[in-house]
């Protein structure tokens, strides 16, 4: 951590996973996209997490905006740092595990890149004029369906794909859109009561997530699974952080 870090940091955040009712009414207000809601070990259950301990002002506004008392500024910086790194949700990268990545230079090769549409994952900019070989493809929060795989199977047995990069990112708002919502939205307009077999096929459809690092794991294992991508193509999983501009391969 540098210097200027250290003195700009006075205090953090502390979660207390039981007293959270999951609302994220504290994410919202964290003016640096510090915090995120976090998978816990009980799969389905998310807490508030300082996911990026560096970016935290301390500003106390998390804190302000939790009704339910889950979380308390503390100025046991390092103790914090500690239990963030130690005992954190399901999916979180630890700081040392993390390792710049050079997407551009993958590039070169023969590889298929899986990303958000999201307009914020400015890729072409990031590869420039490395773009021959790389083959992308843009949906909503990377998730692989038959139309993915289609194009996985051209990409590989046509174009001479060698590699698969599934790239996610933290501000995702798939991740925080209120799918229910949605879902009763769309069935309302478009969806007549009867039609029992469309709502179903709509609600499989709109599938969301929280976790987006876990996400591309089971992306990449939904693209194994459809037995029709070669076993000797490896599938990579890469989260991009559009606030730092840092690129990081998880597996």
């Amino acid at each position: 951590m540098t210097d200027r870090v250290k003195e700009k940091r006075i205090a953090l955040p502390w979660v207390q996973p039981k007293l959270c009712e999951g609302c994220s009414d504290c994410v919202s207000a964290c003016p640096v996209h510090g915090l995120e809601m976090w998978e816990t070990e009980n799969e389905g259950i998310f807490v508030p997490w300082l996911s990026n301990p560096d970016a935290c002002i301390g500003c106390g506004k998390c804190e302000e905006a939790c009704t339910w008392g889950a979380i308390s500024i503390t100025t046991y910086v390092e103790d914090a740092r500690l239990r963030f790194l130690t005992k954190r949700p399901k999916g979180l990268i630890v700081a040392d595990e993390k390792r710049k990545f050079n997407l551009r230079e993958v590039a070169s090769n023969k590889v298929a890149m899986i990303l958000c549409m999201d307009c914020k994952l400015h890729l072409e900019e990031i590869l420039q004029n490395n773009t021959a070989n790389a083959y992308i493809l843009r949906n909503a929060g990377v998730l692989i369906g038959d139309s993915e795989i289609r194009s996985l199977i051209f990409a590989t047995e046509v174009l001479g794909v060698k590699e698969i990069y599934l790239i996610g990112h933290r501000d995702c708002k798939i991740r925080n859109a209120d799918i229910r919502t949605i879902l009763e939205s769309v069935k309302k307009k478009y969806i007549k009561d009867a039609d029992e077999s469309k709502g179903r096929s709509i609600k499989e459809l709109l599938k969301g997530f929280k976790d987006p690092e876990a996400n591309l794991v089971k992306q990449a294992g939904a693209i194994k699974k459809s037995g029709f991508i070669s076993k000797d193509i490896p599938v990579h999983g890469i989260m991009y952080e559009e606030f730092t501009g840092n690129i990081f391969k998880i597996f």
